[in-house]
């Protein structure tokens, strides 16, 4: 998980780009759902690397962009975090809009 506060997705206009910043619950802090992992590079040294999952957009965040992060609901939390947790389907259903 990677918890905000907001996200921004940009709307372009021909060459430019306007941010647009995306609330949950009035500033509330939420949680992405995200992937880590760590690996080594040529030289030995180990990197940690996360990403943000992203999903269709939602009625809010479709006028804006063509994807928006995956919020996860708090009730999942323990889900997503379950490094047990092996049933593709139950996950699936975590990413949607």
């Amino acid at each position: 998980m990677i918890p905000a506060d907001a996200f921004y997705e940009w709307a372009r206009t021909g060459k430019a780009k306007q941010p647009y910043c995306f609330e949950v619950n009035e500033g509330e802090l939420f949680a992405f759902a995200g992937i880590w992992d760590r690996w080594k590079d040529p030289l030995g040294n180990w990197i940690k690397t996360c990403s943000i999952l992203t999903t269709t957009p939602n009625a809010v965040t479709s006028a804006v962009h063509d994807r928006m992060p995956v919020i996860l609901d708090p009730d999942s939390y323990d889900l997503w975090l379950d490094p047990g947790m092996q049933n593709a389907v139950a996950a699936s259903e975590l990413l949607g809009p």
